[in-house]
């Protein structure tokens, strides 16, 4: 008895975890045991599942199924689970029970169950079952030519294949095919007896992906001779993704990144962190620099850098390093203390970016200060100096004096404190790719109107700009009076025009200045009761001496003051105004006109030009729109030579047509696009209005003009006549 119990203690130090034990095995399990051979003490694995090692005896071997920390047999058509404790616990003594202990993969937690002294029977199919439920992918296959004999449930879903397709599979069928030599060496080192502690493998799904699973695999003997192994595997393939994308993002952010002990030996660095300090790999730097004490200015940097991270656990400086080469540079760096899970420091981890540039930028500035306020306040308007940052650098004593405020006041201090639409231009200025640009602010300051015109420029490789403001204040304000007195000019032009007409012959008309007044004219009356005299006239440049020529020529014709002129015919009338208004006596002014005179009775119109744009006649009916240009070749503005001829011409009316004389302010318009519309364009715009019945109307006209425009305002005067002759 007393030889008994020192056997059992001796297996019960040998022991750490329950055991399936073989039925045929000679092992009685009332209350206490007598093991017939010696077994070694297995290793747990992930998530409970225990891993034996295989022993050398005779016997049948078992391989290792997820049972909660049980172990159960891979063949025989009746296996028996038992179960027995290492020890007793708590006072129990074999006859009441015993206790089993079943440790998760840290050890440190336990579940307790209690039993009967009884055989727990499991069948094949009842083992295989128990399989399904287990996460690792367990996969038995034979040595002799790595067909795979059973698969559980996870293993399948894992690669994509069924259960009754497993078992039609080989091994080395299912591994990658760069690692199908490592199977080969995994099964000679089984068919030796002996079993794989460890090992990766990386296997192909159905289609084609990659599962990478790590565990072990168990030689199974048959009979004495190694028969099978038994593969118990943990998937991987989530981490394994994820570190290569960790990879990635480590390898290729333009960030320094490097992890290091606390003592600064360097373990680990990416290319970013390499590049910074002048080498051309992470294994180049650790070669060369060992430890990162090395690359600071102060040797002692690192040690008080672990001081203040014991004290705050992550900190962030500004500090000069020396790069390869021996250059010192100026880097940002945010290091981090690292931590195991019981919360010990175990490293440092390192973020660093190179702003040599802005420190260099920044010493620059500070030096040119006192140098550049001299300058700046030589200059008679107001002047800022901005970083790209947005915050002033210096301004003069002139824009201090603008806002009443202190030089220092402005310093340091973020653009658009005082004027919202300055701080957006400089913005703006700064975000697109220009040297230069300018704006015209208008404010009020003061309850007083005052507008700059703030000139800007790039200085120190883009670090900063400066901003030149000139007061036009009363450039501004003489404009506005100019503006004021083009307006009431325009005003008078337009008091001078005809009014429309409804019969016999039906005539309307719109003028629409641009911004500068310009020198468009026309009129339209009747010579006696049969004779309609209608034309349109452009001089040329704009202003008041433009609209003043205008209004002169308007004014000769509807008095007929041009002697010995025949006003029923247009080329006497082009040629007595050709005669009487020459460029060298209007300042080198000249003018296009369109004239011509309607017969009603004849239905008969006549016609000559100088210089301008066709009238344009169209007839015919919806279905069937003609348009005919009426122009005279060859002649000339008016103005241009004393000596140049005009001739007349002619064409019938029918009773459906219309007439169109307009300037070129029309048609040359600027499209969004920066072409330009022509001639051709608005000839097809008036064909389509007559098309769809928007004839006899201005409006839809104008307003598919208007529709074209980059601009609400057209660029010269628009003059439109439209004659309806039905």
């Amino acid at each position: 008895m007393e030889k008994d119990k020192a056997l059992r203690r001796k297996q019960t130090r040998k022991r750490r975890s329950p055991y399936l034990c073989n039925p045929r095995a000679s092992w009685p399990c009332k209350g206490r045991y007598t093991p017939k051979k010696t077994l070694q003490q297995p290793t747990s694995y992930s998530n409970n599942t225990a891993l034996p090692r295989q022993d050398s005896g005779e016997g049948e071997n078992w391989g290792a199924g997820k049972l909660t920390g049980h172990y159960v047999s891979a063949k025989g058509a009746e296996e028996k689970l038992l179960l027995a404790d290492k020890k007793r616990r708590n006072g129990m003594d074999s006859q009441s029970g015993e206790l089993i202990g079943l440790h998760d993969q840290q050890g440190d937690r336990h579940q307790q169950f209690q039993i009967d002294n009884t055989e727990a029977t499991f069948t094949r199919g009842q083992v295989q079952e128990l399989l399904k439920y287990t996460h690792d992918l367990i996969v038995i296959f034979r040595l002799t030519d790595q067909w795979c004999l059973y698969a559980n449930e996870s293993w399948c879903q894992a690669l994509g294949y069924s259960e009754a397709e497993a078992k039609t599979l080989y091994l080395w069928e299912l591994v990658r095919s760069a690692e199908r030599a490592k199977v080969s060496r995994i099964t000679e080192i089984l068919l030796k007896g002996e079993s794989i502690e460890e090992i990766e493998l990386t296997f192909s799904t159905r289609s084609g992906d990659l599962v990478w699973a790590i565990g072990k695999i168990l030689c199974q003997k048959e009979n004495g001779q190694p028969y099978s192994g038994a593969c118990i595997f943990r998937n991987i393939t989530a981490e394994k993704l994820f570190q290569a994308k960790y990879e990635q993002i480590f390898d290729n952010t333009r960030e320094g990144l490097f992890e290091a002990s606390l003592a600064g030996d360097v373990k680990v660095v990416n290319q970013s962190m390499a590049t910074i300090y002048g080498y051309d790999s992470p294994a180049e730097f650790i070669e060369k620099v060992k430890n990162v004490s090395k690359l600071y200015v102060r040797l002692e940097h690192w040690q008080e850098c672990i001081a203040d991270l014991e004290l705050k656990g992550e900190i962030l400086q500004e500090v000069k390093v020396i790069k390869h080469g021996g250059t010192a540079i100026w880097v940002s760096e945010r290091l981090r203390l690292t931590r195991s899970a019981q919360g010990q420091a175990t490293g440092v981890e390192g973020f660093v970016q190179d702003i040599s540039n802005q420190r260099q930028a920044e010493a620059t500035l500070e030096v040119a200060k006192e140098q550049l306020q001299a300058v700046l306040d030589a200059v008679p308007g107001t002047v800022s100096l901005i970083s790209s940052n947005f915050r002033y650098l210096g301004v003069n004593r002139h824009l201090a004096a603008t806002y009443n405020m202190p030089l220092e006041h402005f310093v340091g201090r973020e653009v658009g404190f005082r004027q919202g639409v300055f701080g957006k231009f400089v913005r703006d200025f700064f975000t697109n790719d220009v040297e230069e640009a300018s704006i015209e602010i208008d404010a009020e300051l003061d309850g007083a109107f005052r507008s700059d015109m703030v000139i800007a420029k790039k200085w120190l490789d883009n670090e900063a700009a400066v901003f030149v403001g000139i007061d036009i204040t009363e450039r501004k304000r003489a404009e506005a009076a100019l503006q004021a007195e083009f307006a009431e000019a325009a005003e008078y032009v337009r008091s001078l025009l005809p009014a429309p007409i409804t019969e016999p012959v039906a005539i309307d008309s719109r003028f629409i200045p641009s911004q500068q007044l310009g020198g468009d004219g026309f009129d339209y009356y009747w010579l006696d009761d049969d004779h309609l005299a209608v034309y349109l006239l452009d001089v040329s440049g704009h202003g008041s001496r433009a609209a003043l020529l205008s209004v002169s020529v308007l004014n000769l014709l509807r008095s007929r003051f041009l002697p010995n002129t025949n006003f029923y015919q247009p080329n006497e009338v082009l040629a007595a105004l050709n005669q009487l208004i020459q460029m060298d006596r209007q300042r080198n002014m000249y003018f296009t006109i369109w004239y011509g005179v309607y017969n009603q009775k004849e239905r008969q119109l006549v016609y000559a030009s100088a210089g301008h744009p066709p009238a344009l006649l169209l007839f015919g009916s919806s279905d069937n729109v003609q348009v005919k240009q009426l122009r005279t070749s060859g002649c000339l503005p008016i103005g241009m030579f004393p000596t140049a001829q005009y001739v007349n011409d002619s064409c019938e009316i029918e009773d459906t047509s219309t007439l169109y004389v307009f300037s070129d302010g029309i048609y040359e318009i600027r499209l969004p696009d920066g072409t330009v519309w022509d001639l051709n364009d608005f000839l097809q715009l008036l064909r389509d209005c007559h098309r769809t019945g928007k004839a006899f109307s201005l409006e839809p006209i104008l307003d598919a003009v208007r529709s074209l425009k980059a601009k609400e305002t057209f660029e010269d005067d628009v003059s439109l006549l439209e004659v309806n002759f039905s």
